[in-house]
C-alpha cells in the first residue's frame, strides 16, 4: 500500500479518509466551510510548478515553500525559479532587440520650434547655436535661457509640442511616496521624476527635456498602472529632485554580471534569498531591473502605495556589450 502522508488542512482524520481514497472506499462526508471560487481550483492546496522543464510533477504533497513568485508564477526549487528567471530575462533581451528598429518619428528641432512661434529671431538662434559648439557642451534650451533670448516657460512649452506630451505641474508632489515608485538610479541617470499618482492606476511621471519612452513602458509593466509622461520646467524639475533624493527609496543592489548566465544566477539567487510574493524582471535600455515585493502589491486597490521597506530592487548590467 502507498506511504501515506496526512493533509493538514483536513484535521484529525486526514489519514482515514486518504486510505479510503486509496481503497476506493466511499469517503465519509465532512462539513467544511465553503472555499471562494475565487479560490476554488487545483492550485488551492497543491501549488502547481510553472517550470515547463520541471520533473517533479505537481502532486508532490509534501512541499512546503508558498514563495517566492515571479511575475505570478510559483516554483517548487531554486532550480525551478532559475528556469523561470532565465526565460524573463530572454523574454527582455528578445523585446529590446525587437525595438532597437523603430519606424523613425521626425520630431522638429527644438529651435525651430521657437523660431516658429516667434519666441526667437534666427540671429538669436544662430548665437545660441555658435556658444554651444563652442564650449562642447549645454543643450539648445540652455543657451538660449543665457543668453535671454527666451525664458524658461517657453523653452518647457517648446519642448512640450516637441515630444507630443503635456505640460506638467509639481502641485501635490510628495517625495516620500513617490520615492518607491523607481530606483533612484533611474531618477538621476535618465532624468526622470515620479510626481504624483491620479486616482487609482495613474502615475504621472516628468521629464526635464525629453520623454524617455523606454522607461515609460517598464514603469507600466512593473507597476501595473498606466504612466502619463510630460515635461517639467527645468529648476522646478532640479528643485523636486533634490527634494526626493533626500527621500528613503527601496533598498536596491547594483550590479555588472559578466555574461546573461550571470544575471539570471544573480536574480534568481536574490529572489530565492528574499522570498518575494511577488517579483517582476523588466529591462530599461541598457539596465535589467528586478523587483521584489514583500507584501501583495500591485493591486487592484492602488491608494496605498508601496512604502520604500515594502519592496527592494536590483539593477544588473551585463559587462561590455549591454545588448549581448
Amino acid at each position: 500500500m502507498p506511504v501515506l502522508r496526512k493533509w493538514p488542512f483536513l484535521g484529525e482524520r486526514s489519514e482515514e479518509i486518504a486510505v479510503r481514497a486509496l481503497t476506493g472506499d466511499r469517503a465519509p462526508r465532512m462539513d467544511f466551510a465553503p472555499i471562494p471560487e475565487a479560490a476554488a481550483t487545483a492550485d488551492t492546496f497543491l501549488p502547481q510548478c510553472r517550470n515547463a522543464k520541471c520533473k517533479s510533477g505537481w502532486m508532490k504533497l509534501w512541499r512546503s515553500r508558498q514563495a517566492p513568485i515571479l511575475e505570478g508564477k510559483w516554483a517548487c526549487s531554486p532550480a525551478c525559479m532559475q528556469e523561470l528567471v532565465q526565460t524573463a530575462v530572454q523574454r527582455e533581451v528578445g523585446e529590446w532587440s525587437a525595438q532597437q528598429s523603430p519606424v523613425h518619428q521626425h520630431r522638429v528641432p527644438l529651435g525651430l520650434l521657437l523660431l516658429s512661434r516667434g519666441w526667437i529671431t534666427q540671429e538669436q538662434l544662430r548665437s545660441a547655436l555658435e556658444a554651444q559648439k563652442k564650449a562642447g557642451s549645454g543643450r539648445l534650451g540652455e543657451w538660449l535661457i543665457r543668453q535671454k533670448a527666451a525664458d524658461e516657460e517657453q523653452i518647457t512649452r517648446a519642448l512640450s509640442a516637441q515630444w507630443n506630451c503635456p505640460l506638467l505641474s509639481a502641485e501635490s508632489f510628495d517625495p516620500a511616496a513617490m520615492a518607491a515608485m523607481f530606483p533612484r538610479l533611474f531618477i538621476d541617470s535618465i532624468n526622470a521624476l515620479p510626481l504624483r499618482m491620479a486616482g487609482r492606476h495613474l502615475l504621472y511621471v516628468a521629464f526635464e527635456e525629453r520623454v524617455d519612452r523606454s522607461l515609460v513602458l517598464a514603469v507600466e509593466r512593473m507597476l501595473g498602472l498606466k504612466v502619463e509622461a510630460g515635461v517639467l520646467p527645468g529648476a522646478e524639475f532640479r528643485r523636486r529632485q533634490q527634494e526626493i533624493f533626500r527621500a528613503s527609496f527601496p533598498k536596491v543592489r547594483l550590479l555588472e554580471a559578466a555574461n546573461a548566465r550571470g544575471l539570471v544566477h544573480a536574480f534568481a539567487g536574490m529572489i530565492e534569498e528574499t522570498k518575494p510574493v511577488q517579483a517582476r524582471i523588466v529591462r530599461v535600455h541598457d539596465y535589467f531591473w528586478l523587483r521584489l515585493w514583500r507584501q501583495a502589491w500591485p493591486t487592484e486597490d492602488r491608494r496605498t502605495l508601496p512604502a520604500a521597506l515594502d519592496v527592494e530592487d536590483m539593477v544588473c548590467t551585463l559587462a561590455g556589450n549591454g545588448r549581448s
